[in-house]
């Protein structure tokens, strides 16, 4: 006795097709997810840090207004790039560096400044990441 089994897999090899094909170049969701990143970094310049609220500067505490906002040009200055295999985002305003990690500025270092991470990817904005990929990689059929 004979046992012959045949198996119609063209569905799910098309399938596989297409999601190879959508992995090949992933430009496009990754330009998604820059552009969600950024999104973030406005949110947290317009919440004055999160999770954690930043420290308040001496000028805002002097005059009012936001910290690290005076003339909005660090706030303004984000951009995304993005390639078949990563987002960028970043600015290239010279004194960011110095307002996202702290440190020592002014003559002779004698001002010390407080970190207030404001390029960061916030636990709410990775949802949104999954979901772009997700959707992405099935052409949005999930």
């Amino acid at each position: 006795m004979q046992i012959q089994i045949s198996i119609q897999d063209n569905g799910i090899r098309e399938l596989l097709g297409r999601l190879q094909g959508r992995m090949g170049d992933l430009t496009p969701v990754m330009r998604s997810i820059g552009e969600t990143v950024r999104r973030s970094v406005e949110r947290n310049f317009e919440a004055q840090g999160r999770p954690a609220k930043w420290t308040p500067s001496q000028r805002v505490l002097r005059t009012g207004g936001q910290t690290l906002s005076l003339t909005g040009r660090l706030r303004r200055s984000f951009s995304v790039q993005a390639t078949g295999s990563r987002a960028v985002v970043g600015t290239n305003v010279v004194y960011a560096a110095i307002h996202q990690m702290g440190g020592r500025a002014g003559r002779g270092g004698k001002v010390k400044l407080p970190a207030r991470p404001f390029l960061m990817v916030q636990d709410e904005d990775w949802t949104e990441i999954e979901r772009q990929l997700a959707d992405y990689i099935t052409g949005g059929r999930r």
